[in-house]
């Protein structure tokens, strides 16, 4: 008599399974993720992502979105989750998914702003802000974004220029030298506004589609990126927030 066949032990997930999941985590919205619910957190991760036999773990320990994304090994352990592959497996796609959050926080925008705007104390000469008041299609801007990477500012033609291309400039948080806020008389001196100066040795630069990294000489370090802008002032706490952050990871 022929001896039963035995199914073979599965110890790790098939390749093809592996990537669907990394997909579907991929695929998901972390900051979604931080607002599920427990019975959300059973329903759109745990099943999706083979880990529905856990559930009643989760439910009992009242696993939410937020805490989800706290979960650490130790954790799992105290949750008697105590097969060391699965805590593997499981860790594994929960770095992918704190890693979308990371890099989401980074590129959320702090602060953002477009110049020029429509006050006398911004302007160097009266007609130069009469014509953005008459005609503000026809003046070129500048939309400025600070995000936990750095400051992004896009250059934007007026309207009736019509063979100008828009020119998006970068500086990395780590390439930043220094801040300045200023008071600034405009206007032929009869207003006063308020600018951040930001001073650079590098930046990344992207023109088009094109990008290109230049190093800035010593002349353009000596004329720094300004903001004209009534919100520079809360800009430049922001920005030193943020910069500060990016020297705490890197340490």
């Amino acid at each position: 008599m022929a001896e039963d066949s035995v199914a073979p032990v599965v110890t790790i997930q098939p390749t093809s399974q592996r990537k669907q999941i990394e997909t579907f985590v991929k695929d998901l919205d972390p900051h979604a993720v931080l607002e599920w619910s427990e019975e959300e957190v059973i329903d759109k991760y745990l099943k999706p992502a083979g880990f529905g036999y856990l559930s009643n773990t989760f439910k009992e320990q009242h696993v939410t979105g937020a805490v989800l994304l706290a979960l650490s090994e130790d954790h799992l352990v105290e949750m008697n989750v105590l097969v060391v592959g699965e805590r593997i497996k499981f860790l594994e796609y929960l770095r992918l998914l704190k890693k979308q959050k990371k890099d989401a926080d980074r590129s959320k925008a702090l602060w953002s702003a477009t110049t020029p705007v429509t006050n006398c104390a911004y302007h160097d000469k009266c007609g130069g802000f009469c014509f953005l008041l008459c005609c503000p299609c026809c003046v070129p801007t500048t939309e400025w974004r600070v995000t936990g990477q750095g400051i992004r500012w896009r250059k934007n033609t007026s309207s009736i220029d019509c063979c100008g291309e828009t020119e998006t400039q970068f500086i990395d948080f780590r390439f930043l030298k220094d801040l300045e806020f200023r008071k600034d008389p405009k206007c032929l001196c009869c207003c006063v506004g308020s600018k951040l100066l930001l001073y650079a040795d590098d930046k990344d630069t992207v023109s088009g589609t094109r990008q290109t990294r230049t190093n800035i000489s010593q002349t353009e370090l000596s004329a720094p990126i300004a903001i004209f802008h009534p919100d520079s002032a809360r800009a430049e706490s922001i920005i030193r927030n943020a910069w500060a952050d990016i020297d705490l990871v890197a340490d």
